[in-house]
């Protein structure tokens, strides 16, 4: 099944039979079946009927919207399940400090591990980056964890080991552009374009998973609450940022997918991925999620989680590196 993503603006999409249609003007731009379809989503200036969306939902096929920045706006979908019981017992869940306390250790945990693992994996012949340094200086803050109180302290050694990551992530990087660390809002070099975007596709298919599964997606273990954050679905895409998100990005700039030539570069400061830009990375990213697997994972985590908040299971993240010795 796959997730189809629109961004020639001014395109409509429409219902016919049990198809949906992706034309412009008088042209068909694409035509598919709709039991082919995992997701829609619709960048920018898109317009879909509502004979369409209601095949959509009836189907749970979820309609995704974004800005034409590729900024999440908001998305449709059929009726979430209605396991009342579930969310009570996650509020039970994060209201018992230790329990709570336990889990996001587990997640930054893994985490850190993960991001370990990406490092120490990495192919680092002729390179000049002190790799092992910033590997015994993770384990260091890692060994740190069991004794933090409370989940702002779990957070910020994090935050520590992020900063060491991103360092060495950098130094990963075989293309023309420079990467000195994570920046957002908006992201002012290429890198951090494709990374901050992956991430968003990552986060809403994680939102989307929670939500089929009456989890309250605003109540997270380690995230705290805040208005508008979904902060479970935040916590759930931990375990997945380095194994297929980070991953994947150096794919896309170390084997020369992406170039400066995808990207915009306005006067006002910032970068923009252009059309064709956006076009790669949502080929390059469907592949290379289905080969993966990654949603089979992510849906087998969100099972996971299920069991531990419901039956007092322990909970045990998704590790690439364990996956990978077994």
């Amino acid at each position: 099944m796959a997730v189809i993503y629109v961004k020639e603006q001014g395109a409509m999409i429409q219902k016919r039979g049990e198809r949906i249609i992706i034309s412009k003007g008088s042209g068909t731009l694409l035509e598919i079946p709709l039991i082919q379809m995992e997701n829609l989503a619709l960048i920018g200036n898109v317009q879909i009927t509502a004979q369409a969306l209601h095949m959509l939902m009836e189907q749970g096929v979820d309609v995704r919207y974004f800005s034409y920045s590729e900024k999440y706006l908001g998305h449709a979908a059929a009726e979430a399940s209605k396991n009342i019981f579930l969310r009570f017992q996650q509020y039970g869940f994060n209201l018992d400090e230790e329990k709570r306390l336990n889990m996001a250790k587990i997640i930054v945990r893994n985490k850190i591990q993960n991001q370990m693992a990406l490092v120490r994996n990495h192919r680092w012949e002729n390179s000049v980056h002190d790799w092992k340094n910033d590997l015994e200086q993770m384990e260091r803050h890692l060994k740190t964890l069991s004794d933090k109180a409370t989940p702002n302290e779990v957070l910020g050694v994090e935050g520590i080991c992020s900063n060491i990551y991103f360092g060495a992530f950098g130094a990963m990087l075989k293309c023309d552009f420079q990467f000195h660390g994570r920046n957002r809002r908006p992201p002012k070099d290429p890198v951090n374009v494709m990374i901050s975007l992956a991430y968003t596709f990552l986060t809403k298919e994680m939102c989307s998973m929670l939500d089929a599964e009456s989890f309250e997606t605003y109540l997270g273990f380690l995230h705290g609450i805040r208005y508008g954050r979904k902060s479970l679905a935040l916590d759930m895409i931990e375990e997945f940022r380095q194994p297929m998100i980070d991953r994947f990005v150096l794919l896309l700039f170390n084997k020369h997918m992406i170039g400066k030539y995808d990207f915009e570069f306005p006067d006002e400061g910032g970068v923009v991925l252009n059309e064709d830009g956006f076009r790669k990375f949502c080929t390059e990213y469907e592949k290379w999620v289905k080969r993966n697997s990654f949603r089979n994972r992510m849906r087998e985590q969100a099972a996971q989680l299920k069991k531990a908040i419901c039956k007092g299971e322990e909970y045990t993240p998704y590790s690439w590196e364990r996956e990978n010795v077994h």
